[in-house]
């Protein structure tokens, strides 16, 4: 049975950051996710433990994604901010119980060629990775398109996957987001069963436009078929944008539930 969580960076904005998990709660999850929480943890850490939420994955700081930024653990400048940042992370990830950290790759620096800046997210990632490890914590890495974001560092799952068969550790996964895959011209779904032995989590939107499953191309049903096939796991997040209000939005989950 797949088990879904709601990331509230996504869903139920309509109310405060905060109130998100209760509302997630209440539309029946018992787990979310988010990007890095610009809140104060104490009240994070409450408004978790009143909703009775898990937290199945978070992304570390990576800074204004509003603004264009996707991180800085490739750059070769910000080593020092980029390691604190993540000790902090794992430090708020142990805090909450969370499993799973997505790293962010960073986006492309002028006077600072590709390699280069591969180079550092090795180093960087070969650092933190023993210290995941000993806190029983998979990083993610992740690939977003090239449409929206042509700068980021890995814009298909072939580079991504390379550097994880290149490093070949256990903490180290891919994150597999349906709408990401899908805006790089691949079938989610083919494309899951290749990479399934590689990937940590997963997140689903529709293509085009982000929206619910349901109002895209996205087969779904094949792509469902294939997580039950490969035997994956773990935890499905819902990161899409509404085509209409969240609650209304949630009509395809039930559909699926109920096969």
């Amino acid at each position: 049975m797949i088990r879904f969580c709601a990331n509230v960076g996504f869903l139920f904005t309509e109310l405060p950051f905060r109130e998100r998990f209760a509302a997630a709660r209440a539309a029946g999850f018992d787990a979310v996710e988010f990007a890095w929480p610009h809140v104060a943890h104490d009240d994070l850490r409450e408004a978790i433990a009143a909703a009775r939420v898990r937290v199945a994955q978070m992304n570390m700081d990576a800074g204004d994604l509003a603004a264009g930024e996707r991180g800085w653990a490739s750059h070769p400048d910000a080593v020092g901010r980029w390691r604190d940042a993540f000790q902090v992370a794992l430090d708020l990830a142990g805090e909450l119980d969370c499993p799973r950290i997505n790293v962010l790759a960073g986006n492309g620096l002028p006077g600072f060629g590709h390699e280069d800046m591969v180079r550092c997210l090795l180093d960087n990632l070969r650092w933190a990775l023993p210290h995941a490890a000993r806190h029983r914590v998979v990083l993610l890495l992740e690939v977003l398109n090239a449409t929206d974001t042509p700068a980021y560092l890995f814009n298909d799952t072939a580079s991504a996957t390379a550097l994880l068969t290149h490093v070949d550790h256990p903490a180290l996964r891919l994150q597999f987001d349906t709408y990401h895959v899908a805006s790089g011209g691949e079938q989610p779904a083919a494309r899951f069963r290749e990479l399934a032995p590689l990937v940590g989590h997963v997140q689903v939107a529709d293509f085009p436009g982000r929206h619910e499953p349901g109002t895209g191309t996205t087969d779904f049903d094949a792509f469902f078929a294939a997580l039950a096939e490969t035997g994956y796991g773990g935890a499905v997040g819902l990161e899409y944008v509404p085509s209409t209000d969240t609650r209304s939005s949630l009509g395809w989950l039930q559909r699926t539930q109920r096969r």
